[in-house]
């Protein structure tokens, strides 16, 4: 009886097992899967190498090099301000004025000086005059009185005449010689006093001089066409001389100081050596200007090299202080080819599409296309002697992209 209870769950056992086995072995096997490799849908440009010229991008800010300050000429009131901020101006435009009445008494100061010293030099020339006529004059009384003491001399000799008058001969004589000797002395300083005379007049005339400039200066007038950059005073300020009242700029000659890459500086530099000007275009409030690159700065820092583009005409919607973004066209390049941005791969590779699968090419980035190339949208040029006329190359960017990756062109 034991043995029945130990051998049936043993044979239950056994028998489970078998049924398993069974089934296992009995099951349906499920289909082999292949491996399938991705294709990855892209665009693609063809290329066709042309002569171009690189597009440099330079950001830069409008400056005028013949902005002007006027500043007070002396201490005095504003007494009029014609001028506002922005505003446009036009030759002989009268901007703002300050009160006559703090500088035309030293006009009148100044003028009287200069007629009180012309009067004293015609006087000084009138008194020379007399001064020669009186000499002959002057020498003729001092041969009188020396014959005078001759003759005193040889009467009292002859015991006609007395000591005292012969004395008073020889003093009328000695009187005589120092009225001459003053009068020779008068005439030979004429040229000293003179002298003097001239240089006051000379500083007085001086002083007139601005004087009136001064009161000329206190009327601010506009000498060309252009804007009002600042207006720094209102009416009824006092102002110190020197002090700065008001900006202007003309509106023609405006010009764009922007920084040459130092990888490019020299290629700029030496166009303008070969008297080339490269051009420039900006677009300001939806109108295109033109610039060309007049002349670079005097010195450079670790950034690059300061340039200076003109504009070659006057615009209403170029104002100083503006910031502008130039495209910079340089020298023509030979056999380069113009690509979408998203072609450009690390910044110095491209992907040309050989059989259905990508293969990396180096290339040199010259710059952007502009629109020399004919093309829509934003494009770099690129050269490199691997790439050919015809040659199909990757124009998505893909996240993913290596050499070998296979790709299907989307039509």
């Amino acid at each position: 009886m034991n043995k029945k209870k130990v051998l049936l769950p043993v044979l239950l056992l056994v028998l489970g097992i078998a049924g398993f086995a069974a089934l296992k072995a009995t099951r349906p096997k499920p289909p082999v899967v292949v491996p399938k490799e991705p294709v990855w849908r892209v665009r693609t440009v063809v290329v066709e190498p042309a002569t171009l010229s690189p597009v440099t991008a330079l950001n830069g800010r409008v400056e005028s090099p013949e902005q002007t300050r006027a500043a007070a000429p002396g201490v005095g009131r504003v007494l009029r301000v014609s001028a506002r901020e922005g505003q446009a101006i036009s030759p002989g435009q009268r901007l703002l004025e300050l009160d006559p009445r703090d500088f035309q008494p030293k006009v009148d100061q100044a003028r009287g000086e200069v007629d009180e010293l012309e009067a004293a030099t015609a006087s000084e020339e009138l008194r020379h005059k007399a001064d020669l006529d009186l000499l002959v004059q002057e020498r003729k009384l001092l041969d009188f009185a020396a014959a005078d003491v001759d003759r005193f001399e040889q009467l009292r000799r002859e015991n006609f005449y007395s000591q005292s008058a012969v004395e008073q001969s020889r003093q009328n004589l000695t009187r005589q010689r120092i009225t001459l000797r003053g009068r020779e002395l008068a005439i030979a300083d004429h040229q000293a006093r003179m002298s003097q005379l001239r240089a006051r007049l000379s500083k007085a005339r001086a002083n007139l001089d601005q004087a009136q400039l001064a009161l000329q200066r206190s009327r601010v007038t506009a000498s060309f066409a252009g804007y009002v950059a600042k207006v720094e005073v209102a009416e009824g300020d006092q102002v110190n001389s020197g002090q700065s009242l008001l900006t202007l700029y003309p509106a023609s000659g405006l010009e764009v100081r922007a920084k040459l890459p130092a990888t490019q500086q020299d290629e700029f530099l030496a166009a303008m050596r070969r008297g080339e000007h490269p051009k420039a275009t900006a677009v300001v409030a939806g109108e295109t200007l033109e610039f060309k690159l007049a002349r670079s700065a005097g010195a450079a820092d670790a950034r690059g090299l300061d340039a200076f583009f003109v504009a070659r005409r006057a615009s209403p919607h170029l104002r100083v202080g503006e910031l502008v973004s130039l495209q910079v066209a340089r020298a023509p390049v030979a056999d380069v080819v113009a690509v979408p941005y998203a072609a450009l791969f690390g910044g110095k590779q491209v992907y040309r599409i050989e059989a259905g699968r990508l293969k990396a090419l180096d290339v040199a980035v010259l710059g952007d296309a502009g629109g020399e190339a004919g093309q829509t949208g934003a494009r770099l040029l690129v050269k490199s002697p691997s790439l050919k006329q015809g040659d199909v190359l990757l124009a998505t960017h893909l996240p993913n992209a290596v050499s070998g990756l296979k790709v299907e062109v989307v039509k």
